[in-house]
């Protein structure tokens, strides 16, 4: 997995997330979690092959951490809730970084974020049709 993936797994997380951020988080996965523990403010879920990610939140700040085996790369990020907006960041073990923001609109998420090589991206999500990415 590139870092870009990665970057695309967090990024979707978050914004899939921003309507439950302030009751209690979860992060999806790519591939599906085998053992998951949780606390009122944090959760760490494992899979099969060796990757983990976890999530806590504190106030209105989530953060996040990961391993992907595929890539041997760790990555974390974190975010701060504004109202409907999410401002977040990231890095990853291979020192690329991201930026940006999370809007949510009723059933739509809508995410625009850049990285320290370039490239920028929107996405869109709405919680019937899944997400489109630009």
């Amino acid at each position: 997995m590139t870092s870009s993936l990665i970057l695309r797994s967090c990024l979707l997380s978050a914004a899939l997330l921003l309507p439950l951020c302030s009751a209690q988080a979860a992060i999806p996965s790519l591939k599906p979690a085998n053992t998951c523990v949780r606390s009122a403010f944090v959760l760490r879920c494992q899979d099969g092959q060796g990757g983990w990610y976890g999530v806590a939140v504190q106030g209105n700040d989530t953060l996040m951490r990961g391993y992907d085996p595929v890539s041997g790369l760790s990555w974390s990020q974190t975010s701060t809730r504004l109202g409907r907006l999410q401002f977040f960041s990231g890095l990853t073990s291979d020192g690329n970084l991201w930026l940006g923001r999370t809007r949510q609109l009723g059933w739509n998420v809508i995410s625009r974020f850049s990285t320290s090589q370039g490239d920028r991206a929107r996405t869109s999500c709405n919680r019937v049709a899944g997400c489109e990415w630009r």
